[in-house]
């Protein structure tokens, strides 16, 4: 893994994102689907929430080639709605995240900083974020 890979997810991202709630899981169902990283794609699925203000995401990846598509734990995402009408994006540090299996499954957090990677160019495709650039995402 880069050493840029490492410093996200020991750091995770926190980061206001120029959309509201209802937008950023739009964002989720349309383009997480074509979120790859070699064989494996991803899956984002809803965890504990309070209805309009706070939402857990569970990503996990899978083998595309897996007809039973087992699901591989890899970290978690939190989006927050803001009084601003925005909504707050955070991805808790590595050290942080409580996934029974995400280290065995991805111990170099090569999926799940791909899949990071993804959605933020994602956004910056929308223009949600600005970015300096489009980020490496294998």
């Amino acid at each position: 893994m880069s050493s840029f890979n490492m410093a996200l997810l020991e750091g995770g991202v926190d980061m206001e994102v120029a959309v509201d709630f209802k937008g950023m899981t739009a964002l989720l169902d349309e383009e997480v689907p074509g979120y790859s990283c070699g064989e494996y794609g991803y899956s984002v699925r809803a965890g504990k929430g309070t209805i309009g203000s706070l939402w857990t995401f569970l990503i996990h990846a899978y083998h595309r080639d897996d007809q039973e598509q087992r699901l591989i734990p890899l970290g978690r995402m939190e989006i927050e709605h803001e009084e601003t009408g925005w909504c707050n994006l955070c991805v808790p540090p590595r050290i942080e995240q409580e996934m029974p299996g995400a280290d065995a499954a991805d111990w170099d957090g090569k999926l799940f900083s791909s899949f990071v990677f993804q959605l933020l160019n994602s956004m910056q495709s929308r223009r949600y974020i600005e970015l300096p650039g489009v980020l490496p995402t294998h």
